[in-house]
């Protein structure tokens, strides 16, 4: 499968007879390693009304796959250790229906064996005590529930299977058979029409399901009839990665308090880009997102009867506005603490522009200002790790003016003629600056032609995400050949016999080994997460 995969990425969509050649491979092993990679989601395929069908690599499936551990440790945080099982062995299978899925779990010893938040009898936790079928079967419906309720669990659509591409042709062909299309596309009628497919288009890509639905179709598992296919949702982790860095910058400004506000806050925003969203946020009608106030309450409360008290800037506390665990009464009729308005107020008067406020009073938040801010912020910092601090105010002022020559950034950034040239070749070998000749006659002289030097932030997020992408690869390379040389000692630790004896059946010599490919592991994992954490807000933000 792996050569298969490869095949794809490298030479784009082919069709099994050509992946066949290209692998040297019989047919048959090739058709069945395509229908391997397409159940993990890794593969797109598409059959033409003539009857080829073809197959194209899906990168994003293929990079999520890193995204798992991630993803069940959010799950893990939020819902406990039994969400974290159910996601990994959703990630493992690709897609599955919620009966497939229970018959897994209801398999797994680990779950079977754990439950969590038991209670300790007698200095001892009950969390490792068999439960029998019925009792597991129970346990796994409330997880699912709740993991569909937030969506952590979204349905599989026929149109998932096909490229962005590929879903967009079938949808024309179909409407232009129906007769829902005009026969002859003009330029006045190509915008009506192409905002019509991207409706609908986004309409077969929704991957809400309802919980109720679901849990219905495993009650009744011995009808026959269509089930809904599941599969985990990775922009939880985006969304995830989003709320930790608004939350660490407002924490750094303003104190935990603020901190805890901004994140319930951006919590409740949907994501602007989505693999599921067709049209650009800017052309939506949801690009504004009212907050519910309420909700941010609900989780300061949460927060502050369940830790200490959460400090503002000025040392006070919002336990200070409670009284015997509940609120202070609402003036004027309203639904949560005013405290909060007011640190939403002081949000949005600093760095937070994206948070605004309507003239009856409710909380909105700009889709589109929340990820640019945050992908500026980003672009900046991964710059400023690798050119000095005066290379980086060049970036800045180019960034907030335009396009500048020479003279004007000497003037601007105070810097000499020599230290100014080195800092802007630097830039354009590293490919964050681009330089634009004016000639002022047609002859282009040197001496009659300006000289802009100008900053492209969307080129620059490619370079980075380039360089990033290059950087994971070599520390999953580098990792994969410390792990092979160990591969002896390793062996030994995950065979069954020796699993949670390793301290007593292993040698000092070997236990030294073992501790010192953790301690690697570790840092190659951390840096891969912190990678991570880049591509997220560069790339799927």
């Amino acid at each position: 499968m792996e050569q298969i995969f490869q095949q794809l990425i490298q030479l784009g969509r082919l069709s099994s007879t050509q992946v066949a050649q290209k692998c040297r491979l019989p047919l048959r092993q090739v058709k069945t390693g395509l229908a391997t990679l397409i159940q993990l989601r890794l593969v797109y395929h598409h059959t033409s009304p003539d009857g080829l069908s073809t197959y194209q690599a899906n990168t994003n499936n293929a990079y999520n796959l890193m995204r798992t551990g991630k993803l069940a440790a959010i799950a893990q945080r939020h819902f406990g250790t039994s969400a974290a099982i159910v996601v990994e062995h959703l990630s493992t299978l690709g897609f599955a229906t919620a009966e497939e899925l229970e018959d897994t779990i209801c398999a797994d010893k680990d779950f079977k064996t754990f439950e969590d938040h038991g209670p300790q009898t007698n200095g001892s936790s009950g969390n490792q005590r068999t439960h029998d079928l019925d009792s597991t079967r129970s346990r796994f419906r409330k997880v699912l529930r709740s993991l569909i309720d937030e969506k952590y669990i979204v349905g599989v659509r026929d149109a998932h299977f096909q490229s962005l591409f590929d879903a967009r042709r079938e949808l024309e062909r179909h409407l232009e058979s129906r007769g829902l299309l005009p026969s002859s596309k003009t330029k006045k009628s190509q915008p009506v029409v192409d905002d019509k497919i991207n409706v609908d288009l986004e309409q077969l890509l929704d991957p809400a399901i309802s919980a109720s639905t679901i849990l219905h179709e495993l009650q009744s598992s011995r009808q026959q009839g269509a089930k809904t296919l599941l599969c985990v949702d990775y922009s939880n982790v985006v969304s995830s990665v989003r709320n930790e860095r608004i939350a660490s910058t407002a924490g750094r400004i303003f104190g935990k308090t603020p901190s805890h506000i901004a994140k319930a806050a951006c919590a409740q925003v949907e994501l602007s880009s989505s693999p599921f969203k067709v049209r650009p946020v800017d052309d939506r009608n949801d690009a504004i997102q009212r907050l519910d106030v309420s909700l941010i309450d609900v989780h300061l409360s949460g927060l502050s009867n369940g830790s200490a008290d959460l400090e503002t800037e000025q040392g006070s506390s919002y336990n200070s506005h409670l009284v015997n665990g509940h609120h202070h009464s609402r003036p004027n009729g309203t639904r949560h603490d005013p405290f909060i308005d007011q640190q939403l107020g002081i949000l949005a008067e600093g760095p937070f522009p994206f948070i605004t406020q309507d003239v009856g009073g409710s909380w909105l938040v700009n889709k589109k200002e929340l990820g640019d801010l945050l992908r500026e912020e980003e672009l900046m910092r991964l710059m400023g790790e690798r050119v000095d601090p005066p290379a980086l105010r060049i970036v800045r002022m180019l960034h907030d003016k335009g396009k500048l020559d020479e003279k004007t950034l000497q003037e601007l950034g105070l810097l000499g003629a020599k230290d100014l040239r080195q800092c802007l070749s630097q830039l354009q070998v590293m490919g964050f600056l681009e330089l634009q000749e004016v000639p002022r006659d047609p002859q282009r002289q040197p001496n009659r032609t300006l000289f802009l030097w100008f900053y492209d932030a969307e080129r620059v997020r490619k370079v980075l995400l380039g360089k990033i992408y290059k950087t994971m690869a070599r520390h999953y390379q580098r990792m994969h050949l410390e792990r092979e040389k160990l591969a002896s000692t390793l062996s030994k630790v995950e065979r069954t016999d020796v699993e949670g004896n390793v301290q007593d059946l292993l040698p000092e010599a070997e236990l030294e080994l073992l501790y010192t490919w953790q301690q690697k592991e570790a840092w190659f994992i951390t840096e891969l997460n912190r990678m991570d954490d880049s591509v997220a807000i560069l790339r799927d933000l």
